[in-house]
């Protein structure tokens, strides 16, 4: 147990969500459009998910996925957001460009998969490799990204700005992947869920 908690909190920093928070903050102004509360799927967003698993996905099924391998389940206690995570170890044929993904987790609600996280070995930080996973999914993301320091997101954001009422509702629904260089550990951390969801589970490790 101690040593998921450790692996559960090591995925995402408060840098990261900072970046995620100034995505919102930075909404700028426009026209209104009847489809500007209308998110992208996670399908059309990033189609075949990650390792084959799908935000919004059925949990019964994504835990069948045959990626994931020597799978641990908890509950989670006094999160709102979230019912149970299942920590995870992927085969070595699991890779992105060419990069194996080493293990991860999947985090529900309800019956549904709202998040995904994988751990991705690099070298170091100037490892070529890094850059080619960020551009692999770059060709695979239909959205567009940000770089900010370690982190690089992708998102589709409305033009115009939103409410506090309308971000909510949006964000609930609204896909991101999340890309992050962990210089200590040699990896990249890549979070994948609704922005809701991701928000509420950066401010649940930063605790």
């Amino acid at each position: 147990m101690q040593q998921n908690q450790k692996t559960w909190n090591r995925w995402l920093s408060a840098t990261a969500l900072g970046a995620l928070l100034m995505s919102a903050a930075s909404l700028s102004s426009g026209a209104a459009r009847v489809d500007d509360l209308v998110p992208q799927t996670p399908s059309a967003f990033l189609p075949g998910g990650l390792l084959g698993i799908q935000i919004g996905g059925s949990w019964g099924e994504s835990k069948q996925n045959p990626s994931l391998q020597q799978l641990t389940c908890q509950p989670i206690a006094d999160a709102s957001d979230f019912d149970e995570v299942c920590f995870f170890r992927t085969s070595t044929a699991s890779r992105v460009a060419g990069a194996q993904i080493h293990d991860g987790f999947i985090v529900r609600k309800d019956d549904h998969v709202v998040l995904v996280g994988t751990g991705i070995s690099i070298k170091n930080a100037d490892d070529p490799l890094a850059e080619s996973v960020v551009q692999s999914f770059q060709s695979q993301v239909h959205s567009a990204f940000q770089h900010t320091g370690d982190n690089v997101l992708f998102v589709k954001l409305p033009a115009r700005h939103l409410t506090a009422d309308e971000l909510e509702g949006y964000s609930k629904r609204a896909p991101v992947l999340l890309v992050q260089l962990e210089a200590k550990s040699h990896e990249l951390a890549v979070l994948y869920g609704y922005l809701g969801p991701v928000n509420a589970f950066g401010g649940l490790t930063s605790d």
